[in-house]
């Protein structure tokens, strides 16, 4: 048979660097996959499925005939749909039957695993199969991140009813490898929805948040200088959750023998029962956790905060307040001028994932859960002690609660929507940091994936000996955390003076484009092919400078999410358009949500950076303070 190998090397390495770099110098495994040719002449595949047991991956007589059925047979489930997610590149029939069958459809392809692409690339010619328009991207791998991250962008950049597709023998073949990925997707699926949502929700509260707490960040230090410091003690991470209240006197019993984490406004309910924690990890931006933390005394305990949280709770005084920040806050990132020196922890949506990333940070390598319980054990929402939300609201949260999710107990809990997609998250990260042992010390609470059942009384009886001092976690943070350097301080300020300039800049922009999109509208009735020409060149012009802008791209775009991705999940339709008719009218539909969006955004971020100037960390010299 002949090998295809170089020339698809070649071509991979012009087209798909990032997949040329993952096969170059790499051949696939020979004892488990066995290539051989059909009836017909096309080149087939055996893989291993048992010790003694070989399977074709196409058919033993006309791989191509097989893989044009298939496309056939997926037709109703495609009809009404432009993208399609699918999962198996194997020897590319399948691809190359649907691509040719359905020229107007958009694929993400997925192929998770890196031996069957090998075997494809030796094989296979399969330069002009990839090298289609119409293929948006192409994964490989089937580790976990590695999925995560690849569904993230396909959930970005595809329409929000994508399909998704299988090559049907990879079930039987890989069976566990796409039950995890059919898990990923949904997962990952849910939780890109609730970010957006809140996003969309809390647009204001960020702007408010990320924008003033620049002047604490400042002023305080990053949680950096602890990073390794508590190797060897264990991380009890404390959640809300009903299990809490059950265990108070077993975490009273392990102070100064494990590190106790508060993750948010489970320090309302520790405090109740006079447990002070070592670490308070908080990051969410709502009223209900302003409401959480405004009456508490937190002055004397360790605050670890992401610049999320609401800035009226850092308004208070603290003697050891600390930061860190998110790989997805770019207007941070941008503004701070991050590095890889940095703290930075994966974004995740429940205050549970930070304080697991802080413990890890830390050098703790056993995480230990309570509260926990990520349901509603015998309709419970909250432990005793949690009070910024009226009993009625969880009343009504709990009854309107629909699903049903396994306990540690071997029976149900009832628990909700957010609340499932939130534990999902949390057994995403345990799978991405999957080097460190995770326990589940509630007795009530919901299963979660990838930890250990080991009660608090075990704990306790495992600790017994261990003596970490009064004070000692103070102590660290006194002998090991710094400020930022004056230069540091410098350059973070001109970055955010410029920020704000460059927002007035794109104000104008903004107003110009709009006048340009009114100008067409006004005049529809006018528009020859000759003048949409010169309008769609105008438009570019125009619209350039915008999206082009680094201010724009890290700071503003994060704000107008919804909106730009709405316009990239179609922009490619309008590009491939035509009739400039309609091309011009696609374009109008989609740039109009970014610029309403912009009209609601722009005097938000202006007002925030006016106040931000005003503070002590950002005033010039000699500048007087406004009254």
């Amino acid at each position: 048979m002949k090998k295809y190998a170089a020339d698809n090397l070649l071509f991979l390495r012009e087209v798909y660097p990032e997949i040329y770099k993952l096969v170059r110098n790499r051949s696939f495994d020979r004892n488990r996959y066995k290539v051989d040719q059909a009836k017909n002449g096309d080149v087939n595949v055996s893989v291993q499925v048992t010790d003694e047991t070989y399977r074709y991956v196409y058919s033993r007589y006309n791989p191509t005939v097989e893989a044009e059925r298939w496309a056939e047979s997926v037709a109703d489930q495609v009809q009404d749909r432009m993208d399609v997610l699918l999962c198996g590149f194997g020897l590319g029939y399948h691809l190359e039957a649907f691509l040719a069958l359905y020229p107007d459809k958009r694929v993400f392809v997925y192929e998770p695993q890196l031996d069957m692409l090998l075997c494809a690339i030796e094989h296979r010619d399969i330069r002009s199969i990839l090298n289609n328009k119409r293929i948006a991207m192409f994964g490989v791998g089937e580790e976990s991140l590695l999925q995560i991250g690849l569904l993230q962008e396909v959930l970005t950049k595809a329409d929000e009813r994508i399909v998704t597709l299988e090559m049907p023998v990879y079930k039987q073949l890989y069976p566990e490898v796409i039950r995890e990925y059919r898990r990923i997707i949904r997962e990952t699926a849910a939780a890109a929805y609730l970010s957006l949502r809140t996003l969309t929700r809390f647009r204001q509260d960020w702007t408010r948040n990320k924008i003033l707490n620049m002047a604490v960040n400042l002023r305080t230090p990053s949680i950096k200088g602890l990073q390794g410091s508590c190797k060897g003690i264990p991380a009890v991470v404390v959640g809300s959750g009903p299990s809490l209240g059950m265990e108070a006197e077993n975490l009273r019993r392990l102070k100064n023998r494990a590190l106790l984490i508060a993750a948010g406004t489970s320090i309302q309910a520790m405090l109740k029962h006079n447990i002070e924690p070592d670490l308070i990890v908080s990051m969410d931006p709502s009223g209900n956790n302003y409401r959480a933390f405004e009456r508490l005394d937190l002055e004397d305990i360790p605050f670890l905060y992401i610049p999320t949280i609401h800035s009226s709770i850092l308004n208070k005084n603290y003697n050891y307040l600390m930061h860190a920040f998110f790989t997805l806050d770019t207007p941070t990132s941008y503004m701070m001028n991050l590095s890889e020196g940095d703290p930075i922890f994966q974004s995740t949506g429940t205050v549970t994932g930070t304080a697991i990333q802080a413990a890890l940070y830390l050098g703790c390598r056993d995480i230990v859960f309570i509260g926990q319980d990520f349901s509603f054990p015998n309709d419970q929402y909250y432990s005793d002690g949690v009070n910024h939300r009226t009993e009625e609201d969880l009343t009504q949260s709990v009854q309107k609660a629909t699903l049903w999710v396994d306990n540690v107990q071997g029976s149900r809990n009832r628990t909700d929507y957010s609340m499932n997609v939130l534990r999902e998250g949390i057994e995403q990260l345990i799978e991405v940091y999957s080097g460190c042992n995770y326990y589940n010390a509630s007795r009530i609470g919901a299963v979660i994936r990838g930890t250990k059942l080991k009660t608090l009384d075990e704990w306790v009886e495992k600790l017994r000996e261990s003596d970490l001092g009064e004070d000692w976690f103070k102590r660290k943070m006194r002998e090991r955390l710094t400020p930022y350097s004056d230069e540091r301080r410098r350059q973070i300020r001109e970055r955010v003076s410029m920020m704000q300039n460059k927002t007035v800049e794109l104000e104008e922009l903004f107003h110009r484009l709009e006048k340009h999109i009114i100008e067409a509208r006004d005049n529809w009735h006018q528009n020859t092919d000759h003048r949409l020409r010169n309008w769609l060149t105008e438009f570019e012009r125009l619209w350039s400078p915008i999206i082009d802008d680094e201010t724009f791209k890290y700071v503003h775009a994060f704000f107008l999410q919804r909106e730009l991705n709405y316009l990239e999940r179609h922009w490619y339709q309008m590009m491939e358009e035509t009739n400039l008719q309609n091309k011009a009218a696609m374009l109008i539909e989609l740039i109009e949500p970014v610029i309403a969006g912009w009209r609601d955004l722009a005097p938000l971020i202006r007002a925030r950076l006016n106040e931000l100037m005003e503070t002590p960390e950002f005033r010039s010299p000699g500048q007087p303070i406004a009254n």
